[in-house]
């Protein structure tokens, strides 16, 4: 009775625990709980940003230069008003460093040499 006791015994202890080759017990896994969004899963490389839902962005590679950034934003500067002044010879309207009438007085299309 005692050998059937034992065998009994070593029957029981490997039903409850199964053991690993090496003759460790297997441990048991905790049952799975529901994750909650704070604790939804992310990924390293993508980060945060598509687990709470915020869209990713477009990043440059590169700095730009002063330089190419000068070029770029040149044309949107804000440009003087052009003075606007009148001949002294025959009081057309004219911008400044315009040729307007040779310096003739009265009519410019009236040469009389």
């Amino acid at each position: 009775m005692a050998a059937a006791a034992g065998w009994l015994r070593r029957a029981a202890a490997a039903a409850v625990a199964p053991r690993l080759p090496s003759g460790l017990p297997i441990l048991p896994t905790p049952p799975p709980y529901p994750l909650t969004e704070a604790q939804s899963f992310v990924l390293p490389g993508i980060g945060a940003a598509v687990a709470g839902g915020m869209e990713l962005m477009a990043v440059p590679k590169k700095k730009v230069s002063k330089y190419k950034k000068g070029l770029r934003n040149g044309p949107k500067a804000l440009k003087p008003v052009p003075v606007i002044v009148r001949c002294r010879c025959c009081g057309r309207v004219k911008l400044p460093h315009f040729y307007c009438c040779s310096g003739e007085r009265g009519n410019p299309g009236d040469s009389s040499s």
